[in-house]
């Protein structure tokens, strides 16, 4: 009996020991297939797991295109010792041709990305350069290699621009915007220098301030000062006009920070010369002026020109023409000097309005001769086209103050000392009759004026100074007491 029961349990430590190899096996090459299938997927695009029930593999999860979940599971297949390899519940991401990625910056700063991402741990590497969306981005195929370099780039791009957007659209990045100055313009355009190499780059930034002063600045002798285009910021367009003597200025411009430096100083001698002009366009165009306008009726635009070229600069280009005849008895008032004016006999004429007297006449005769003269070309009776604006002006008060019965004015011709006593006698009488004869012409009554010559007999300076001189040929006007 206990031989018996000793061989049960010899048999029984036989099997026992059989069936533990055997198991002890299985598990072995369980374990192994595992490993080398977790191997397999450790390299895929997309997280993807594997199971192994002994030697059957089931790869689930989500492959790139179906040519890396062809290859994923040959691998798998390669496997030494696997039985079954099922791949049925991996997903195939979908192909994008053309591959589409956008970034958008708005005017508040705030930057966001559409479109679609390779993976999701690209998209979170996107969603570190600061664009919102990123994570929420659906996922597909097809993207250029370098995908996170390109939308880094996208974001450095945009950060100098205003506001913009960056679209990738297959092997092309498309940069649009606009920037504030062209620092800023140059620094989003050398950004996409960080592009990988492939990608071809299209850029379309507007710069809101180029730096370059372009402007035109209108005077009209009825309307007044206006300015349209660029101006620069230290010389804007209400300073040219304090500049030109007004108090206010029409137009639209905008203001740069580029500067012509030359600028000011240009147009504070132009005051003094608008007067002489119905019209005058000032342009800049790269730092050259451009001048083109109309003469004062009567002034010859040679005169107006070479006056504006000593303002304006040698470099200037400049275009003067005549001006046409106003109709008579039209009234204005000059947006230049702030006088009333009336068109007489083709010419503009300053209005006077005061109570007339001789000695309110005559003081208003020395106001406008006060620091100018009357002149004549050298050595002859011809009036120098310098003293149109004073002829005028003189016209001007003659209509008013021979406008009372009784008030003949005494238009008196006057010279130095130098040269012959009988020769200066005559050239006075001589430039006497011309000035008459330019008032006669701007509409005065030529019975109200007498025209006289008093030679050098009347010298109110030294006629041995140049200064004494010069102050002694005169032309006087005078209502005789």
């Amino acid at each position: 009996m206990r031989i018996l029961l000793g061989l049960v349990l010899f048999v029984a430590g036989i099997a026992g020991l059989a069936w533990w190899g055997s198991s002890h096996q299985a598990r072995t090459i369980e374990d192994e297939v595992e490993v080398a299938a977790k191997g397999v997927v450790t390299g895929a695009i997309h997280p993807m797991r594997v199971e192994v029930s002994g030697r059957d593999i089931t790869l689930t999860g989500t492959a790139d295109t179906e040519d890396e979940l062809i290859d994923i599971v040959a691998s798998l297949d390669a496997v030494e010792g696997r039985r079954v390899v099922r791949s049925d519940d991996v997903d195939v991401l979908p192909v994008a041709d053309p591959y589409e990625t956008a970034l958008a910056k708005g005017i508040d700063g705030s930057l966001s990305l559409t479109g679609t991402a390779p993976s999701a741990a690209q998209a979170e590497v996107a969603a570190g350069h600061g664009a919102t969306g990123a994570m929420d981005l659906p996922l597909a195929s097809g993207a250029p290699e370098g995908w996170t370099e390109i939308v880094g780039a996208g974001v450095d791009a945009l950060v100098p621009l205003d506001e913009g957007s960056f679209a990738l659209t297959g092997m092309t990045a498309i940069l649009s915007g606009t920037a504030a100055t062209p620092r800023e313009a140059k620094a989003a355009t050398t950004a996409l220098n960080a592009l990988p190499d492939g990608i071809d780059r299209v850029v379309s930034v507007d710069v809101l301030d180029t730096g370059v002063v372009s402007f035109e600045l209108i005077y009209d002798a009825g309307e007044g000062l206006s300015a349209f285009g660029t101006v620069p910021e230290n010389f804007d367009a209400p300073a040219m006009a304090e500049a030109l003597g007004f108090t206010d200025i029409a137009g639209d411009t905008t203001t740069t920070f580029g500067m012509d430096a030359a600028l000011p100083e240009r147009l504070s001698d132009l005051p003094g010369l608008l007067p002489d002009l119905e019209r005058l366009s000032l342009r800049d165009e790269g730092g050259q002026i451009i001048a083109t306008g109309v003469a004062s009726p009567g002034l010859d635009p040679g005169y107006v020109t070479s006056e504006l070229r000593a303002a304006l600069g040698d470099d200037a280009r400049i275009e003067i023409t005549a001006g046409d005849a106003p109709d008579d008895w039209v009234t204005r008032t000059n947006r230049a000097t702030g006088a009333d004016q009336v068109a007489s006999a083709g010419y503009w004429l300053p209005v006077y309005d005061f109570e007339i007297s001789k000695q309110a006449c005559n003081d208003a005769a020395a106001q406008v001769q006060a620091g100018r003269q009357i002149q004549f070309v050298t050595g002859s009776a011809e009036l120098d086209t310098a003293s149109m604006s004073i002829i005028n002006d003189m016209a001007g008060l003659l209509l008013h103050c021979t406008d009372k019965i009784g008030m003949r004015v005494t238009i008196g011709g006057h010279t130095d000392s130098q040269g012959d006593d009988n020769e200066n006698y005559r050239l006075s009488v001589a430039r006497a009759n011309a000035v008459r004869d330019a008032l006669v012409a701007r509409g005065v009554p030529a019975g109200r004026m007498q025209a006289l010559g008093f030679g050098e007999t009347e010298p109110i300076a030294d006629n041995d100074t140049e200064e004494g001189r010069a102050a002694n040929r005169r032309t006087t006007f005078e209502w005789p007491k």
